[in-house]
């Protein structure tokens, strides 16, 4: 009997281990960070934002800031009725739901409406759960905008529900 209780015990913690490797972290702009010398329309392209991924804005304090606002914010470059202001350098907004989530660049004149390369960017979250054929995932230091890096260069996030699930079930057979 307790053989069986302790290979049920491996077999759950197995489950978590492998439950909780699914979300990628994407370094918004990559090794350039949030700055005013990205291009961000062309840093998004090609990149599949997941329900549980995280993206992290690491900049300048206070040189820059981060805030996340409706569409309308987004295509004027306005502040008004900001969603979220965030400004520690280190950002992480995990993306917890499906829709198009926009972020500019508070500081005036950082986000234009009519720039090609200013501090805005569009992340449009799918339902389906981040994989390792996810494109470009977070870089580590001296990446570049190059094509795609494998996923092993991802950093993961912690997102346990299905195996907390199972850890849970087993739980409770083991205490029966």
């Amino acid at each position: 009997m307790a053989a069986m209780k302790i290979t049920l015990l491996a077999v759950a913690a197995m489950a978590v281990l492998l439950g909780t490797a699914s979300a990628v972290t994407y370094n918004v702009g990559d090794q350039g960070g949030w700055t005013l010398s990205t291009d961000y329309s062309s840093w998004v392209s090609g990149k599949k934002f997941n329900v549980g991924d995280d993206i992290v804005f690491k900049y300048s304090t206070p040189a820059h800031n981060l805030v996340e606002v409706s569409k309308a914010g987004y295509d004027s470059c306005s502040t008004d009725g900001a969603i979220n202001t965030l400004a520690s350098g280190n950002d992480v907004i995990t993306l917890n739901a499906t829709g198009t989530r926009y972020f500019i660049c508070g500081v005036p004149s950082h986000c234009s409406p009519t720039a090609a390369a200013s501090m805005k960017v569009v992340i449009d979250v799918a339902s389906g759960s981040s994989s390792p054929s996810s494109p470009m995932p977070a870089a580590g230091p001296g990446a570049s905008n190059s094509p795609p890096a494998p996923p092993s260069n991802a950093a993961t996030s912690v997102g346990a529900t299905a195996g907390f699930g199972l850890v849970a079930l087993l739980a409770a057979g083991l205490m029966a």
